[in-house]
């Protein structure tokens, strides 16, 4: 399996951070991967089969759990759903959602893909559950909803991947783990389900909830500082202090490789954006590299392999 070439090994000498002469030198993340989206040919690689905290990069499982419901049901995106107190009881909340307040399930997936908010995918998480197990509401329905995103990872062979709720904080007694590989095999899904990639490749917009019967507009930022930039599209930043920062990125080529997409995967990474661009600058070299040996593709070099 090809390595990162010596460029990035110049660029990342250490294996921690320090300081020299008053320059900060950046170590690489812990984790990594690069891959082809269409055949899953991983093309760099490195622990990509550790487990390890992805934070809310665990919001790629729940937004697609909730869009393939979506699917199944025929659901109309424009659905109202009512934020509960549980929602609201910790974590990133850039909509200042309040109890009693609504928002469609447009909202809470662009809310909880570009701005990373934990209470609008709390809401999807239990709205969703209590539909798929009527009767139930708060923690049980959101725990129906979480044993969906684990069937979906096992579905996809993420073997190495548990997600214990629906934003990817630590929990009081269990914790949530992937692998940078796994990670890489649920993006490659999600940019199948029509629909995941309007969420992610915004650089900005404009968001909608209800209070008091009243539309209140909030407009957020992607967290994601790379997306619009240097073919990035795409797809999820992650921080927690046990998980450090994590991010999922995908790249579109241009020219001969305009049909392509990279995605890359960076866990607990000192600088995630730096590294990144640095990693799918190396992507596209090993890969064009490998198309023009052939693109064979052996026994366990695939993400979408039987046996990987």
């Amino acid at each position: 399996m090809m390595k990162l070439s010596m460029m990035s090994f110049f660029i990342y000498p250490a294996a921690f951070l320090y300081l020299l002469g008053g320059i900060k030198v950046v170590r690489g993340a812990e984790s990594h991967i690069v891959v082809d989206a269409k055949t899953g040919f991983v093309l760099l690689s490195k622990d990509e089969n550790t487990p390890r905290e992805v934070a809310s990069l665990t919001k790629v499982a729940t937004v697609l759990a909730a869009l393939e419901w979506v699917t199944e049901k025929g659901a109309e995106l424009s659905i109202m759903m009512p934020v509960s107190k549980s929602a609201v009881s910790g974590g990133v909340n850039p909509l200042k959602l309040q109890l009693g307040d609504s928002l469609s399930i447009e909202s809470a997936l662009f809310a909880a893909m570009m701005a990373s908010d934990n209470t609008s995918a709390y809401v999807l998480a239990e709205y969703v559950g209590s539909e798929m197990a009527p009767g139930n509401d708060g923690d049980v329905a959101v725990g129906v909803f979480v044993e969906r995103m684990n069937r979906l990872a096992s579905d996809l062979v993420m073997s190495s991947t548990r997600f214990v709720n629906p934003h990817g904080l630590d929990g009081a007694t269990t914790r949530g783990k992937s692998t940078a590989a796994d990670m890489a095999r649920l993006t490659i899904h999600a940019y199948e389900e029509p629909g995941f990639s309007r969420l992610v490749s915004e650089k900005e917009k404009e968001i909608v909830f209800f209070r008091d019967g009243n539309p209140v507009a909030i407009r957020v930022n992607n967290t994601n500082a790379l997306v619009g930039s240097r073919g990035i599209d795409g797809v999820k930043t992650g921080t927690t202090s046990r998980a450090g920062a994590c991010l999922i990125t995908s790249s579109v080529g241009a020219g001969e490789n305009d049909s392509a997409r990279l995605i890359s995967v960076v866990l607990k990474a000192d600088d995630r954006f730096r590294e990144s661009v640095i990693l799918l600058s190396d992507g596209w070299q090993a890969r064009g590299e490998w198309l023009a040996k052939g693109g064979e593709i052996g026994e366990n070099e695939s993400l979408l392999s039987a046996g990987n």
